[in-house]
C-alpha cells in the first residue's frame, strides 16, 4: 500500500502471524495487525532535524512542568509552616465550656 505521494510505503510484518484467526485467541487479547511504515525520500538531515525540533519542545515542556513542580512546593512548605506555627489556645466561654482556637 502507498500513499499518493508515494513518500510512505507500508508493507505487512512476515514476522506476524495472520493465520491465527481472531476467535482463537483469549477475550482479553485483542486482534492486532502488524504492518511495518518505511518512509521514503527523506533525507538524513531532514529527519535529523525534526528530531531536534521534538526534542526541544520536550525539554522546554520538561523545564516548564518543573518550574510548575517549584512552585507547588514552596506553596506546600509555606502552608506547612504557617500551619506549624499556629498555637493552640484553650479558653472558656461564657457558659463554662472549652473553646478551642487556632491563633
Amino acid at each position: 500500500m502507498e500513499s499518493p505521494k508515494g513518500k510512505i510505503i507500508i508493507k505487512e510484518n512476515p514476522l506476524f502471524d495472520n493465520s491465527t484467526p481472531a476467535s482463537d485467541l483469549s477475550e482479553k487479547e485483542s486482534h492486532l495487525e502488524v504492518v511495518s511504515v518505511v518512509m521514503v525520500d527523506v533525507t538524513p538531515k531532514a529527519i535529523m532535524t525534526e528530531m531536534e525540533r521534538k526534542i526541544n519542545f520536550l525539554m522546554k515542556v520538561v523545564k516548564e512542568r518543573d518550574h510548575e513542580i517549584v512552585i507547588l512546593k514552596d506553596q506546600m512548605k509555606a502552608c506547612e509552616t504557617t500551619e506549624s506555627s499556629k498555637t493552640l489556645v484553650v479558653k472558656t466561654d461564657d457558659k463554662g465550656n472549652l473553646c478551642c482556637k487556632k491563633t
